[in-house]
């Protein structure tokens, strides 16, 4: 029988007043966990930093800048080495709100050796060294303003340049797969029990497909158990 894994869910807090999560380490051993926001990563100063992205390793030098989309499982390692990176996770609602297009983002950059847009990259990498000085300093109101005009500068390099520009077909199963996530990212800390995922399902059923229903009914039966949780499981792939 395959064992599961759990990835750890990394739960993200915006510096204050500002729509992203700022950081700035020397330490790049990261574990695999994963985040809703995009993030957005820049090695200041390093070599051969190893970034495993849904199961394959990048391996990243000084001067690059990489994309992890929202919700991929990622982690990061190397050997000892004098590592000086940065960078911004965005706030995944405060992006759907301000720029309504990124529900169709499928980013892709992974080092300056990954693009041929070099103008942009390096257009991309001095909004980044930009962004990364303000917020090393403290927050007055003018300065907020500076950050959020480098903030928005990004994303529109981003949309414009690092975009796949695919058409996304919106799965009929998303509004479930972002209940169940938003359920999970509300709940982790506490002891999560499969009645309560089931009990989301069979409501989002009952909505959506038959009011016939019972949302009082207790699983009980291994078999019916079994059944719906894969029902469960189906639904959440689909939405990936």
């Amino acid at each position: 029988m395959k064992r599961i894994t759990i990835v750890e869910y990394e739960e993200v807090q915006n510096n204050q007043r500002l729509p992203f999560y700022f950081y700035h380490s020397d330490q790049a051993i990261q574990s695999e966990h994963w985040h809703q926001g995009i993030e957005l990563n820049y090695l200041v100063k390093g070599k051969d930093l190893r970034f495993a992205l849904e199961g394959k390793t990048y391996h990243f030098n000084s001067g690059d800048i990489w994309l992890v989309n929202r919700r991929k499982i990622h982690s990061s390692s190397g050997k000892e080495e004098n590592w000086e990176y940065e960078g911004l996770i965005i706030d995944d609602d405060f992006l759907l709100s301000q720029y309504p297009t990124r529900i169709n983002w499928n980013l892709d950059l992974l080092g300056k050796n990954s693009t041929e847009n070099k103008n942009s990259y390096k257009k991309l990498e001095k909004e980044v060294i930009e962004l990364g000085k303000l917020c090393h300093k403290s927050l007055t109101d003018a300065r907020r303003f500076m950050i959020l005009s480098h903030l928005m500068r990004m994303i529109v390099l981003l949309d414009q340049n690092f975009n796949k520009k695919e058409s996304v077909t919106k799965s009929s199963n998303l509004p479930l797969g972002d209940e169940i996530i938003k359920y999970i990212n509300e709940h982790f800390q506490e002891d999560i029990q499969i009645d309560d995922m089931l009990h989301l399902l069979c409501y989002f059923l009952r909505s959506t497909y038959c009011s016939n229903i019972d949302l009082n009914k207790k699983w009980t039966t291994k078999k019916a158990r079994i059944h719906i949780t894969r029902i469960l499981a189906l639904f959440i792939y689909s939405t990936n």
